[in-house]
């Protein structure tokens, strides 16, 4: 029986705070093009949502200037970010976030997402001996 999973994005706006604004750390994001709304809210170019359909990634570095508001939006938040040189102001809904990490490792909001793949065979006993909706990426 599959439970209501609870919304994470208070949690990943406290982490993704703690990472940019008092820990000056480069916060690194995989965000879900399905989960960003219309191209018109969330501008991102199109090139980038079409190159990136499993996930776009972004590196949030505190010493860029980005821009960056957190707290504007209970829903999201917006940051200007560059692509080919050109900077778009972007709007990235916390449900959109599928990973949060530092350096190569994360955090995968795995309860977030609408259809969880299925795990490896091998992969499902050391599932069974955890709990809770995160997983650590390494």
């Amino acid at each position: 029986m599959a439970s209501k999973a609870r919304n994470s994005s208070g949690t990943k706006r406290a982490l993704l705070t703690e990472l940019l604004q008092e820990g000056t750390q480069t916060a690194k994001l995989v965000v879900d093009p399905t989960g960003l709304g219309e191209p018109a809210v969330h501008g991102f170019p199109d090139f980038i949502v079409e190159r990136y359909p499993a996930g776009i990634p972004l590196d949030l570095n505190p010493r860029w200037p980005l821009d960056l508001d957190l707290e504007g939006e209970r829903a999201a938040f917006k940051v200007s970010l560059s692509f080919r040189g050109v900077v778009y102001r972007c709007r990235v809904p916390w449900r959109a976030i599928a990973i949060i990490g530092v350096g190569f490792g994360g955090v995968t909001w795995e309860h977030e997402s609408e259809q969880t793949p299925e795990p490896p065979e091998d992969d499902r006993a050391r599932d069974q001996r955890t709990t809770g909706h995160l997983r650590i990426i390494k």
